[in-house]
């Protein structure tokens, strides 16, 4: 027997309409639904990731799946905001300053600052504690980008980041470099399996991605711009705005930088998708506080056909 499965698609990160990184929440809190089948809605759907809110737990928070085209993932970014958003609007009687996502990789409280205005809200996400990976140098990463030295900011490490999802950071020289990137999937791919970044032999069995950095940016006020690449099935693919990777990016900051830092990012400018990232955190000793915020703006809403 047919049955239907309500579902939102919203624009997270996004300061407009048709901006910002795509995402499809679906409520199943019945648990209709197998992992099989999870994964073949979000393949039909064919976002960077879709969620599925599938419950509402005994102390309030909300159990939430994410998965991406490939497999199931433990925490990612946008999906948590975009989640956050549609459990507001659509699941609480009255929404609250904050509501906690109950994810594989752990909880994730979210902060909302003005829950009686979704729409003009910000989003915000604490996430977990990171750890610092392997450092490259000017040389492997000149050639896993297929550029030239010069082009790259030599005046800060490259290296893997992971909350949950690892990145390896890689600041580029200026606007013109991060924006001429053209990046080779073999090479990507044979990096990453050398360096036991990929998730046929990671530790942690997911694939490092790449997020590019930029001082210079394109609109005034904004302090970075950046550009995430990911590897899947072989194929890289660029995302168009990146929370797990931004949270990662706070992360290095407090530890190469300032110990408090807040700053507005900008990504997602060369897919014609601009996204709007707020980050703001701080150190204390090894303990790092890393909050990751945006807006969400809703797009459509349906039912999905579950045989």
């Amino acid at each position: 027997m047919a049955t239907d499965l309500p579902f939102f698609i919203v624009d997270v990160f996004a300061e407009e309409k048709y901006a910002g990184n795509q995402l499809a929440v679906f409520l199943d809190l019945e648990k209709r639904l197998s992992a099989a089948q999870m994964l073949q809605i979000t393949r039909e759907i064919n976002f960077a990731e879709s969620t599925f809110v599938r419950s509402v737990d005994h102390d309030g928070a909300y159990g939430v799946r994410i998965f991406t085209t490939q497999y199931e993932v433990p925490f990612a970014g946008h999906p948590s905001l975009g989640s956050a958003y549609v459990i507001a609007k659509h699941l609480m009687r009255s929404p609250e300053p904050q509501l906690v996502l109950r994810l594989k990789k752990g909880d994730i409280p979210i902060q909302i600052d003005a829950p009686d205005d979704l729409e003009g809200s910000r989003f915000t996400m604490e996430q977990a504690q990171p750890d610092f990976g392997p450092e490259f140098s000017a040389d492997e990463i000149s050639g896993l980008l297929g550029t030239p030295k010069e082009a790259l900011d030599t005046s800060m490490p490259f290296q893997e980041v992971s909350t949950g999802l690892p990145y390896l950071i890689l600041f580029l020289r200026d606007l013109e470099a991060i924006q001429n990137i053209r990046l080779n999937d073999e090479k990507v791919v044979q990096f990453m399996v050398q360096h036991q970044l990929h998730r046929s032999n990671s530790p942690s069995e997911l694939t490092t991605s790449l997020f590019l950095v930029s001082t210079q940016t394109v609109e005034e006020g904004h302090d970075y711009h950046t550009r995430m690449f990911a590897l899947d099935d072989g194929k890289l693919w660029e995302d168009a705005a990146t929370g797990s990777a931004n949270g990662c990016f706070l992360a290095y900051l407090l530890r190469y930088q300032k110990k408090e830092r807040s700053a507005i990012v900008e990504q997602g400018y060369e897919m014609g998708r601009r996204s709007i990232l707020y980050l703001d955190g701080n150190r204390m000793n090894d303990k790092y506080t890393l909050n990751v915020g945006g807006r969400v703006v809703p797009i459509a809403q349906g039912k999905w056909h579950v045989q």
